[in-house]
């Protein structure tokens, strides 16, 4: 697969673990063939680009932690979102698309000791257990997550959320354009104010992808989030030293 270099530079700044997508893997090959890139389906090109969705959310959940207040409820809601996200990848294992080895390793154990366990109701099959409890881990992660973002008690001298995380979204979708042979092209048209272009449409479908709160407020701040990733980008491409 190709590799945007501008991907691999975002991403390799950031040891953020990886946080599960809002939406499935197979929802994703479907956006993926409305974008004109179908030949990505079924394939290690799309199972990367899906996983690096999931860094790309880590490291904003990381910004968030880095600007955390002191308050306890504060730290136990992020705490909580955090931990339950990672159960939920950590036990969705045998579930359809691409699963790391220790994904696999840690629901397959899970499953067959759970099985051992006589509590278990024996109308419900280990595995359809792990999977729900997965699936519930993800709701109320997302749940905890919102209820963090509402908290009123958070510094006001600290102002919104940095948005730098959006540079790597950025690079995500130029990986994505190199691959699938399009141009990312972005416009707006001077008269209407209108955007429009590849990186525009791919922009906003797969923000559906990010957590709710990551999402661009509207489709102009999407197209102003894409500009400053875009000049951002030529920037850090400018500054890196050629190999020789």
């Amino acid at each position: 697969m190709p590799t945007s270099r501008a991907v691999v530079t975002c991403l390799d700044r950031w040891a953020a673990e990886p946080v599960s997508p809002y939406k499935g893997e197979e929802e994703f090959k479907k956006v993926l063939s409305d974008l004109r890139a179908s030949q990505l389906l079924d394939s290690a090109a799309a199972d990367s680009l899906y996983l690096n969705l999931g860094v790309i959310i880590g490291k904003w959940m990381s910004a968030l932690e880095d600007r955390m207040e002191a308050s306890p409820i504060a730290r136990a809601l992020l705490s909580t979102s955090r931990n339950l996200s990672e159960v939920s990848r950590l036990l969705s294992g045998r579930e359809t698309g691409f699963r790391t080895g220790v994904e696999i390793s840690v629901t397959n154990d899970t499953v067959r000791y759970l099985a051992l366990d006589p509590s278990l109701d024996p109308t419900t099959s280990a595995p359809e257990f792990v999977s729900a409890f997965a699936r519930d881990a993800a709701r109320i992660a997302h749940v905890c997550m919102v209820a963090y973002i509402a908290l009123p008690d958070r510094s006001a001298d600290r102002g919104r959320p940095a948005v730098d995380w959006y540079d790597d979204f950025t690079a995500l979708l130029l990986e994505l354009a190199e691959t699938a042979g399009v141009a990312p092209s972005l416009r707006k048209d001077r008269i209407t104010g209108v955007r429009s272009g590849w990186l525009f449409e791919a922009a906003q479908a797969l923000e559906a992808f990010l957590w709710p709160e990551m999402r661009s407020p509207s489709p102009e701040a999407c197209g102003k989030r894409l500009e400053r990733g875009l000049k951002r980008l030529r920037v850090t491409k400018r500054q890196k030293p050629r190999s020789r």
